[in-house]
């Protein structure tokens, strides 16, 4: 129960999420201190429950971009589907972990919503040296994802900084630490740049206050990324 109680007071400091909150407002993309939303342990659990979970490789989006990306899909939203999470039980299992209550109050206190959000995709993301993921705009994949919220879980690599183009003019790199959320807006595009050394790994989900089939209309309906 104390350590519970502790875990809500670390992640329910109305300073820290009403700051988080207005750099997301002001710069459309923040990061997350290691230790806010995630634990050490939370960290570990989701590294062992996405063994479990088959892995594949993505060389092309939703949209026709390009990408060299292995991928493992926990929840998915096809066109004309509704979300669903993928067979077995570490999807579930990850999926229960992330919309913990307190985690998902404070997500929603940082992305200013007045009711919970719905997680509509969520994957894991492993990049090897060489690989990348190419400049690319979330909302292609479903026109209801509102946020991405990326969680680092590599330590060592090079490269595979995460860079944002708010405009035609100016580009933002974040080069997260281990631990560490960066929380970004479905509506800039953005990047993954090429790992040059070690391997770059995140679980990726992407929230929206609506739920049901997703509206996106496509004559391929591969699931890309």
């Amino acid at each position: 129960m104390a350590r519970a109680m502790n875990d809500r007071s670390r992640l329910l400091s109305e300073e820290a999420l009403t700051k988080y909150r207005i750099e997301l407002l002001v710069k459309g993309t923040v990061v997350i201190a290691p230790q806010t939303l995630f634990t050490q342990d939370d960290l570990a659990r989701i590294d062992q429950l996405q063994m479990e979970i088959p892995e594949e490789e993505v060389r092309v989006g939703d949209a026709g971009d390009s990408h060299n990306v292995f991928v493992k899909r926990v929840r998915i939203d096809p066109p004309g589907r509704p979300p669903t999470n993928v067979h077995g039980k570490a999807p579930g299992q990850i999926i229960e972990l992330l919309e913990r209550k307190d985690r998902s109050f404070a997500l929603k206190k940082i992305l200013g919503a007045s009711s919970d959000y719905v997680i509509r995709r969520c994957q894991m993301h492993r990049l090897p040296p060489g690989s990348f993921v190419g400049i690319h705009l979330d909302a292609e994949s479903d026109p209801d994802f509102e946020y991405s919220v990326i969680v680092q879980l590599a330590r060592d690599f090079e490269g595979g900084e995460f860079v944002v183009y708010p405009n035609a003019y100016e580009q933002q790199v974040f080069r997260p630490p281990f631990g560490a959320v960066v929380v970004t807006t479905c509506r800039i595009r953005h990047e993954v740049k090429p790992v040059h050394a070690g391997e770059r790994r995140s679980l990726v989900y992407f929230c929206s206050k609506r739920g049901g089939a997703n509206r996106r209309i496509i004559e391929n309906t591969a699931d890309g990324l």
